[in-house]
């Protein structure tokens, strides 16, 4: 774990700012997904706890997909207890979409109402129609009712050193920008919208449904969507109120809850 004053005072900014109530960063962890889902069996671990990182060395995304990053990113898992956001179980399923809302809005708020930002179903958020964010949500065995939210947003860290393979596909906001931004006000802002948003999941509030349609970057394109069993394609309709992906088949519309996003077209 990384020492010294200086994040010692980042720390406890963090737990006097934001609704985190314990922190553990690390300069280098495979993943603080992992760590985080290691924690949530102790159970006098102080709730919500955040596990940060300045590198991942294997940073996980839905099913295989690996997250990849260079310094400058922001890194971290957060647990919540569902309990205590009188969350059921029965919206669970939509906390991905939640927390991409989330990043959405921060993104908004920092770069200006110019800027353009999307989220893809289920747990990408876009920048400019290029990927700078991903989002991974997980249910702890050990500890039922904790949830584990981990996000990875492209802050400062640039695509130039990216394998060739992403360079058109991810971003950052130093590459959209030019401008180097200040993390721990990143974070903290958008540990804020999280916790608010969270809570406006909890409570069926609309507005947060309107903006998962408003910025569904897949409304009206062909989608192919692997669900694991199958591949489903269709032309998307939008993210329906429970957060499933609506795709107009050529038997009808299906509602799909998970899989990946294979093709755009």
């Amino acid at each position: 774990m990384a020492s010294g004053e200086g994040r010692g005072a980042s720390e406890e900014r963090l737990r006097t700012e934001t609704f985190v109530l314990g922190v553990e960063h690390h300069a280098e962890i495979a993943s603080t997904n992992d760590r985080a889902m290691e924690l949530c069996a102790d159970v006098e671990l102080p709730v919500p706890f955040l596990v940060s990182a300045d590198h991942q060395t294997a940073g996980r995304g839905r099913g295989a997909n690996r997250w990849w990053s260079s310094d400058g990113a922001i890194l971290f898992s957060v647990i919540v207890n569902a309990a205590e956001y009188r969350l059921p179980e029965s919206r669970w399923p939509q906390i991905s979409l939640t927390a991409g809302a989330a990043v959405c809005q921060t993104l908004q708020v920092l770069l200006g109402p110019a800027t353009s930002v999307g989220l893809k179903w289920p747990n990408d958020v876009w920048l400019n129609g290029r990927k700078a964010a991903g989002i991974l949500v997980e249910i702890p065995a050990a500890r039922r009712g904790r949830l584990v939210i981990g996000v990875g947003l492209n802050v400062n860290n640039s695509f130039e050193s990216a394998p060739s393979e992403l360079l058109k596909l991810a971003t950052s906001m130093r590459d959209e920008t030019g401008i180097e931004s200040d993390r721990h006000e990143v974070l903290v802002r958008l540990l804020g919208q999280l916790d608010a948003d969270l809570r406006c999941l909890a409570a069926s509030d609309g507005a947060l449904r309107e903006r998962w349609r408003s910025l569904c970057v897949l409304r009206d394109r062909t989608v192919s969507l692997d669900t694991g069993r199958q591949q489903v394609t269709g032309l998307c309709l939008g993210i329906a109120d429970d957060g499933a992906l609506r795709l107009q088949t050529a038997s009808g519309e299906q509602r799909l809850y998970g899989g990946v996003v294979s093709r755009i077209a």
